[in-house]
């Protein structure tokens, strides 16, 4: 609080928001961060991420299916109509142990990539091919179903 006293450790902070997300700065973790995505609850930028619904991958298998092969072609159209950077990130299911799992991850991003390279995509536009493994699931790996969509790519918008 700027004056000193016994109890500095419960000197208060800034309840003002001068970047405008909403976020006090006692709270906000990107006190200048200014513009206009969506802003979490810690006042940083959420990511953004392009879910390749349907771009999933066969049990064991880091090759694309024919199927994916449309809902790339729209990526390929959107990456180049928008100056964005994105990176591209694998995913597996629970089955296997954790280092199978995250090499099969870095094979299916690495063939996403590939692809969205090989049909035109600047090399510039992706800033990076990850893979996560199984760290990361968006359903549950108890069900065929389930492990079916955790077998999957995404591309994260990068800022």
């Amino acid at each position: 609080d700027g004056i000193g006293d016994e109890c500095d450790d419960f000197a208060t902070c800034d309840k003002n928001d001068p970047d405008g997300d909403g976020v006090n700065n006692c709270e906000d973790n990107c006190p200048d961060v200014k513009n206009r995505q969506a802003i979490g609850p810690d006042g940083c930028p959420v990511p953004i991420t392009i879910d390749l619904r349907g771009v999933n991958f066969d049990f064991d298998k880091c090759n694309l299916r024919p199927d994916a092969v449309a809902i790339l072609d729209e990526a390929v159209s959107v990456l180049n109509r928008r100056s964005i950077r994105v990176e591209v990130a694998g995913h597996t299911d629970s089955v296997g142990t954790d280092a199978y799992n995250q090499k099969l991850s870095e094979c299916r991003a690495q063939v996403v990539a590939d692809y969205l390279t090989g049909h035109g995509v600047s090399g510039g536009s992706i800033s990076a091919v990850n893979g996560y493994g199984e760290s990361r699931p968006i359903d549950t790996n108890e069900t065929r179903e389930g492990r079916a969509r955790n077998r999957r790519t995404e591309l994260v918008v990068q800022k």
